[in-house]
């Protein structure tokens, strides 16, 4: 395993061709695919979460920022899949991130994953995704390993030059003082001046929202997290003013 320093790229460092391509053409689904993915790194951002970085077999493998795959295991002589949201831009093809919080077996089986190891999975999946460059400003919501996908636009948005506002409201239920890529949010910040990091705790959502001054009639919205988590807080932004059809959220669950 490694511990490794996170910092964002720098725009002359990175560039998405195959989605910049793929946005003229928006009707694109890109298909579903097998592919055996061979850990590079795997890197502890809290005490319960990895950053686990893998090289796919498939160079055509593509993906919209946002999308998952379905990594596939075997127990008790079953096989069994789960979904893990993708944390990285699609730049990085055929190279993907996986967040993954350590909360049951599947997920303890991709932490003990050593360098070197394989895992064969299938995608990409998903619907909360960005298939253009958006018109309005961005607030994402995240808590826990929930940042994935969150993490996979905001970087895809800085990469293309994005020129609104992007809002990151960030909290971990697991270790309230200890986030997912935190350091690398503030860096990020200092790069990019429309990009502002909110980091919180599961409790204090509603009151970092109304300290931030953001108006959330005027931006769209994305939220992951946990369980009814997701609903809860699209209570929460709706009744602080947020257009409910301008709100997507997603869930995820432990196994």
């Amino acid at each position: 395993m490694h511990n490794l320093e996170w910092r964002p790229p720098l725009l002359s460092e990175v560039g998405a061709p195959s989605v910049r391509s793929a946005i003229a053409h928006r009707s694109i689904a890109f298909p579903a695919m097998d592919c055996v993915g061979t850990v590079l790194s795997s890197v502890a951002l809290t005490p319960t979460i990895r950053a686990i970085r893998l090289q796919l077999d498939r160079p055509d493998f593509q993906f919209w920022p946002g999308q998952s795959v379905w990594p596939r295991f075997q127990r008790d002589g079953k096989q069994f899949s789960k979904i893990y949201s993708i944390a990285s831009s699609p730049s990085r093809c055929p190279e993907i991130e996986l967040c993954v919080s350590r909360v049951g077996w599947s997920s303890a089986y991709l932490q003990d994953l050593p360098v070197g190891g394989t895992i064969a999975l299938r995608g990409p999946y998903g619907l909360m995704t960005l298939t253009q460059i958006p018109d309005r400003p961005r607030l994402y919501i995240a808590e826990g390993s929930g940042i994935a996908p969150l993490k996979s636009q905001i970087d895809w948005l800085y990469e293309q030059g994005f020129d609104q506002r992007v809002w990151l409201v960030q909290a971990n239920p697991e270790t309230p003082d200890c986030l997912p890529y935190e350091a690398y949010w503030r860096s990020l910040s200092q790069q990019w001046s429309l990009f502002r990091y909110l980091p919180t705790r599961s409790g204090q959502i509603r009151q970092t929202l109304v300290q931030s001054g953001i108006d959330l009639a005027a931006v769209d919205i994305d939220i992951c997290a946990v369980g009814d988590r997701p609903a809860q807080l699209q209570d929460v932004v709706g009744l602080l003013g947020a257009k409910l059809d301008q709100v997507r959220s997603e869930s995820f669950y432990a196994f």
